[in-house]
């Protein structure tokens, strides 16, 4: 039987027309990528530039004077929650560091300059993030870290002063400054909250990093109910917050029933027996909040 097949010719031919294909499509597709790349990479920095405008309106009294100007750090932004922690950028498929610095500075005198690089004008003020500052970070995981509120002080000094590979980072290589609302501290205080920065120096050489540890409190207030949750239609009165307990890591922790102390309290004042469902909310002093429904039955 005779079959069919590709010719060599007919090979060649296809391979032709398709490598004249990708030469027009790589390019394009090449342009594409790198043009998506900039929108994102334009989008990061006008979000850097309105964090800064919304941390500007809450801290006017800290803005400079005509021919003044005063950096912050991306960190400080993301620290006070003004912007996420997790930007990337897509140029080098790595965060923006931390101590990334922004300026801010008053152009009333100046307002004719030509449009800003990185940067826009807000009223009298230009706004402009210096994206060649600021190192990148090879040993620490995160620049940007949350303490727990009562941590232990073994558990921020894991944090603090280890490495990826749990390797003291002090004793190896690196000095450290600690500072709190603008004051040099011993350590980082996880028994109340507060902002830090960490300052990292390497001993013997010019290479610095800052990293930013926001000690709060994220864990939810516990409520705990008395074993016994029956009561008897004989009493005459009866305490719904009677041995509940409210713990919290923060020593506050405030408790309120949100639902059912009414039906509760008339059934037993009518001596109506079954079980009632009354819901506690307890809060602690950083609006955590936590619900809890307790089943009580009353009895003959």
């Amino acid at each position: 039987m005779k079959k069919n097949g590709f010719t060599l010719i007919e090979m060649l031919s296809v391979i032709v027309i398709v490598s004249i294909i990708a030469l027009v499509l790589i390019p394009i597709v090449s342009k594409n990528i790198k043009d998506s790349k900039v929108n994102v990479y334009n989008n990061l920095i006008n979000k850097m530039l309105g964090a800064t405008s919304d941390w500007m309106i809450k801290n006017t009294d800290l803005l400079p004077s005509d021919g003044e100007s005063i950096s912050i750090t991306l960190g400080m932004l993301q620290s006070e929650g003004y912007i996420s922690t997790d930007l990337k950028n897509p140029n080098t498929d790595k965060l923006f560091p931390a101590d990334m610095v922004i300026n801010i500075s008053y152009v009333k005198s100046n307002r004719n300059n030509p449009k800003l690089t990185n940067g826009k004008y807000k009223g009298d003020y230009s706004i402009v993030v210096d994206v060649n500052s600021g190192t990148e970070i090879k040993d620490i995981d995160d620049e940007y870290t949350v303490v727990e509120l009562g941590a232990s002080d073994n558990d921020v000094d894991t944090i603090i002063y280890k490495d990826k590979e749990n390797n003291d980072i002090t004793l190896r290589e690196y000095s450290l400054q600690f500072i709190s609302n603008g004051l040099n501290v011993e350590k980082v205080d996880s028994s109340k909250v507060g902002i830090y920065y960490v300052y990292y120096s390497k001993i013997g050489g010019d290479k610095k990093f800052t990293r930013v540890f926001n000690v709060a409190d994220t864990t939810l207030p516990e409520i705990v109910f008395p074993e016994n949750d029956t009561v008897s239609t004989s009493i005459s009165s009866f305490d719904l917050y009677d041995n509940v307990e409210c713990n919290d890591n923060s020593n506050i922790c405030k408790l309120m029933i949100t639902e059912g102390e009414n039906e509760f309290y008339e059934a037993l004042s009518n001596k109506e027996t079954g079980n009632y469902v009354v819901k506690y909310q307890a809060t602690d002093g950083y609006n955590n909040s936590t619900t809890k429904k307790r089943v009580i039955e009353i009895t003959e």
